[in-house]
């Protein structure tokens, strides 16, 4: 992002061949997505590297509830990337989760059973699979008649890896799905940078909370979407202190912006060696085994350690990478290290956030971590959920 004079004022872009040009705009909208590839098991595509998020960072502009990262319990297991879903209406149409012995074991971990919220699944599928040293469960759709028919997508995807799902359990394991946070918007979807807006999965509206509801994506691409462009022309030029930008409203955060700009020459690639999918791919394992579906002091700081050493081996290459991989990897550690200062702070459980070692959720937590690129702020709610009306919490 260009800032200047205390505003958004375009953009810096990288061409195919290697070559940096700015383009400027009186107003920036991102629209870039999630950080699903932050983890080795996910639903998203290869390009959901965050890269809003950390251009938002970079340019000192608040974010916020990174820490809450959704998890899809039923993804299918094979070696593919992004990873199909097997939807939870299969569950709700009878399906039943199993473990190597054939136990339906979800029963004991919640009185709904396998129709327990999509959180509680995917903890209580990591923990059968840790308890008893599985890759994988398995779902067992074979009681739903006429599968084929009412489920084709999920068909297809189970015929292509030689399955039937009227005669085969589906083996499954939770994968990174949906980002709660994201960057910090008041209701019209303005940032705390005047002339830069965001919405959709890079933003964080509020309107996700602790934990995403499955039809949310489209309210925070459909109505704020919307809602962006109707302030634009409207001639808003910066944000209110509405929404979930409310409790910051006596909060002075200073943009400053972090890291170097692209001023590198055509064909520099940035660090000649280091190879970046590697380095992804190491990112990705430390990411989901310190910093997955349960999460503890220790493992944070270790995916932390990790994040930092191949932070240092970029930077010691010298040259601002232009090339896609080396962006994305720079992208993706930067988005990391806020997510991981963001769970690290956040020493409780709440929504789909869960620390082993905090497994309780703690009122004085009620209330949002955000950072601007330097350090994390704790935010209290303007309204705390225990003091709203029970029409309001529903």
């Amino acid at each position: 992002l260009v800032v200047r004079d205390g505003r958004c004022a375009g953009v810096t872009v990288v061409s195919p061949d290697g070559c940096v040009d700015e383009l400027g705009a009186g107003h920036v909208v991102l629209s870039s997505g999630g950080s699903g590839q932050l983890f080795e098991v996910t639903t998203n595509p290869m390009v959901a590297t965050g890269d809003g998020v950390a251009m938002a960072l970079r340019a000192g502009v608040a974010v916020a509830d990174l820490e809450f990262v959704q998890f899809h319990p039923t993804a299918l297991h094979r070696d593919v990337m992004p990873r199909p879903l097997l939807s939870e209406a299969l569950r709700g149409e009878g399906a039943v989760l199993r473990d190597d012995l054939g136990d339906a074991f979800m029963v004991t971990v919640h009185e709904l059973g396998d129709l327990a919220p999509r959180d509680v699944v995917a903890r209580g599928i990591v923990e059968r699979m840790a308890t008893r040293n599985l890759e994988h469960v398995w779902l067992d759709a074979t009681s739903i008649e006429g599968f084929a028919a009412r489920f084709p997508t999920v068909w297809q995807s189970c015929r292509d890896i030689g399955l039937d799902p009227t005669t085969d359990w589906l083996p499954v394991a939770p994968a990174a799905h949906y980002s709660c946070g994201g960057v910090l918007t008041d209701l019209d979807g303005a940032t705390t940078l005047p002339g830069l807006w965001a919405c959709g999965e890079v933003a964080c509206s509020g309107v996700n909370g602790a934990n995403r509801l499955a039809s949310n994506s489209l309210l925070e691409g459909l109505v704020f979407g919307r809602r962006v462009v109707e302030a634009i022309v409207a001639g808003v030029t910066g944000p209110s202190w509405s929404g979930a930008l409310a409790p910051l409203a006596d909060v002075h955060l200073v943009h400053v912006p972090i890291g170097a700009r692209l001023e590198a020459a055509a064909g520099e690639t940035g660090g000649p060696g280091i190879e970046p999918s590697e380095l992804r791919r190491e990112l990705q394992r430390a990411m989901s085994s310190h910093a997955g579906v349960v999460r503890d002091s220790q493992g944070l700081a270790r995916a932390g350690g990790v994040l930092e050493r191949i932070a240092a081996l970029e930077s010691a290459c010298g040259a601002t990478p232009t090339s896609i991989g080396h962006l994305e990897l720079r992208n993706l550690v930067t988005v990391g290290r806020a997510l991981l200062a963001a769970a690290t702070a956040r020493e409780e459980s709440r929504g789909c956030h869960t620390r082993g070692d905090f497994p309780s959720s703690s009122d004085a937590l009620e209330g949002r971590f955000v950072t601007s690129g330097r350090g994390v702020h704790f935010a209290p709610l303007a309204a705390p959920v225990h003091a709203l009306p029970s029409a309001s919490k529903a």
